[in-house]
């Protein structure tokens, strides 16, 4: 920067600061001073604060005779250390002296941008920006003009000011660190200051017993901030920073300066990098601690404070192999995988469901990103007639296709996945679902029905380094999924409700009404459809009397008992017929066309004559139907399926 200004001021002014200033750069310091010193070498340091502008108002005014370092001096000497990256602490010890003999050379740190503040009362004229080095404690932001943001450290707020620094176990979530892991917590030191603020300068770290902690386990440590997550500073760990203590190796970490406010804890975290490649006889538990006044704090005072007060803090973590080697798979199904059903075929000319989903598992990935290379699934089929059959299978993530199989003697192997599929990858810490599909096929006039059942028997997974996993979980199955060639198939049209309605009889006695609602879609598949209306004395497509189609469920427990529910509840059943249905001639039943769907509100109402607390549901557990090339038949595929059943009230 270029500096202008028309200033007028006494010659003696003039020659008493450049007296100063000449006699502050030719002195050499070598005496480290406090509140208290006196001497020659305070009375240079008084001088050089006040020429370069660090005020030191009793000796400025004459009040006062250089040479006693006071408050007044403390507070400029920390203003001083502030302003050259040297921790604030009023203290002139090594790095101030140095600074000093430096005639006040800024410390080097990290490498940025730093511009000179303008003097007030002075027009500054930007030139091209100085590169130099950021002062140590400093964080200095580059800006696209010469100014750069400067910020200083956190300082004391009360000087003179003694305190009390105490020193407890903070927590760490981490218990098992794995080999080439870097920077890992193992040991939360939580620091409260009271009565004044305390400025932490060193913490000693025990390291334990035994060397191969250091050499084969951990090879840096850090001190880490952890509501910033920065570096506060760290040491690699070898016989040069590692010193013996009695029977345990010990490591400081210094040349850090953070302040804790009065009246405030903070939590800082010891953290460490592994060995890549650990030795089998040194994985294991290792515990670090910080020792009986293993941390030192200054005060505003300027008293040393150490902590903890009596006994140690530490942690165990147990050293285990890389993680890549020690990765999991673990399988379980899917939320999302389809319940029992029935459904018709896609195709009514052909007899076919291409693409059936019949099984949704997860695979969640523990230690490392994983990926499929290998699959077998089981397809057990039952109740086939006319010669349907299942011959493939396919594989899927979400909508993505990742390998097609053939189904034989009732197995699918999807084998030799490459890594990188799409698809199938399974991001560390992450689940990721993935579905069975099959072909369903049958003879040209669809006159079969298929029941279908997957199930996972074996899985090879591989890890970031292509070796295989352990896969837990395997053998877990999908439910029951039935293909229907001709006849009637049934789903639900929103959610099952119910609503209870109370009546109090002339003495006093409660009576609920209980009234449970289902819409239920039918469809007639490659044939017309029978469905009895509650009028049919043979087949009523909904019946709350025997065969008890529908069941009461008292506080979660179904009323299976017949005799119980003849005497204690009388449902009474009410649907009717759709409108875009054909009547049969005696009004007991309505008729479906081939391929033709239709939805049917059905009640069903019971009563309760003084239900106390009990909560009630009702579960719908078949649906009765008669196909037009058949005798009668029922579908009983929801029985027991919570998403046929109605809430509790």
């Amino acid at each position: 920067m270029k500096f202008t200004k028309s200033i007028v001021v006494s010659s003696a002014a003039v020659i008493l600061g450049f007296a100063l200033i000449a006699s502050a750069a030719s002195y050499t310091f070598s005496n480290y001073l406090s509140v208290g010193s006196t001497g020659a070498d305070v009375t240079a340091l008084q001088n050089f604060l006040i020429a370069n502008g660090f005020s030191i108002p009793s000796i400025s005014s004459g009040a006062a005779q250089p040479g006693y370092f006071g408050s007044q001096t403390q507070a400029a000497v920390k203003a001083y250390q502030t302003q050259h990256g040297i921790p604030s602490t009023g203290f002139v010890g090594p790095l101030t002296v140095a600074s000093l003999n430096k005639g006040g050379t800024a410390m080097t740190g990290t490498t940025g941008t730093v511009a000179m503040a303008c003097p007030a009362g002075f027009t500054c004229t930007p030139v091209t920006p100085v590169t130099t080095t950021c002062p140590t404690g400093y964080t200095c932001t580059s800006a696209t003009t010469p100014s750069t943001t400067v910020t200083s450290p956190s300082q004391i707020t009360t000087p003179g000011i003694q305190g009390i620094m105490s020193v407890t176990q903070g927590p760490v979530s981490v218990s098992t660190a794995y080999a080439g892991q870097t920077m890992v917590p193992i040991l939360d030191a939580r620091i409260q200051a009271q009565y004044s603020d305390i400025a932490v300068q060193s913490i000693q770290v025990d390291l334990g017993s035994s060397t191969s902690a250091y050499n084969y386990d951990y090879s840096k440590i850090y001190l880490i901030d952890p509501t910033t997550n920065t570096v506060l500073t760290s040491e690699p760990l070898n016989s040069s920073t590692v010193v013996q203590s009695g029977n345990n190796y010990i490591v400081g970490l210094a040349g850090f300066n953070f302040v804790v406010p009065k009246g405030t804890f903070k939590d800082v975290q010891i953290a460490v990098d592994l060995y890549p490649t650990i030795l089998t006889q040194y994985l294991g538990t290792l515990t670090t601690s910080i020792d009986t006044n293993g941390i030192r704090g200054v005060d505003g005072a300027g008293v040393n404070n150490y902590g903890p007060g009596s006994g140690s803090i530490s942690q165990s973590i147990v050293v285990n192999q890389n993680q890549t080697l020690s990765a999991t798979a673990n399988l379980s199904l899917d939320s999302a995988s389809p319940l029992t059903n029935a459904v018709g075929v896609t195709n009514t000319t052909a007899g076919t469901y291409l693409g059936l989903p019949v099984l949704i598992f997860d695979v969640n990935a523990q230690g490392d990103n994983l990926h499929l290379h290998s699959m077998t699934v089981n397809i057990g089929t039952t109740g086939s007639t006319g010669g349907a059959a299942v011959n493939a299978a396919y594989l899927y993530q979400g909508s993505t296709a990742i390998m097609s199989a053939s189904v034989s003697g009732g197995v699918a192997t999807f084998q030799n996945i490459p890594d990188g599929t799409v698809g199938a990858t399974i991001p560390v810490n992450t689940s990721v679902p993935f579905t069975v599909k099959v072909d369903v096929t049958g003879p040209s006039n669809a006159s079969f029905a298929e029941n279908v059942i997957a199930s996972v028997s074996a899985a090879t997974v591989y890890n970031s380094a292509d070796s295989s996993v352990s896969a837990n979980g395997l053998g877990l199955a999908g439910n029951q999924q039935t293909v229907q060639g001709t006849g009637a198939v049934f789903s639900l049209s929103g959610t099952p409700s119910i609503t209870k309605t109370a009546v109090n009889d002339q003495y006093g006695n409660a009576t609920d009404t209980y009234t449970a609602t289902f819409n239920v879609t039918a469809q007639a598949i490659g044939t017309a459809v029978n469905l009895g209306l509650p009028a049919s004395t043979t087949n009523p497509m909904f019946a709350a009397s025997s065969p008890y189609y529908a069941t009461i469920y008292v506080n979660g427990v179904p009323v299976t008992s017949t005799s119980t529910l003849a005497s204690l509840y009388t449902p009474v059943v009410a649907y009717s017929q759709p409108t875009n249905t054909t009547l049969s001639s005696n009004g007991t039943s309505f008729q479906l066309g081939i391929n033709q769907s239709a939805t049917i509100p059905v009640t069903f109402s019971f009563i309760v004559g003084k239900p106390g607390a009990n909560v009630y549901a009702l579960q719908l557990n078949g649906i009765g139907w008669n196909s037009s090339t058949g005798g009668n038949a029922t579908s009983t595929f929801m029985s027991g399926q919570t998403a046929w059943r109605t809430s509790s009230i």
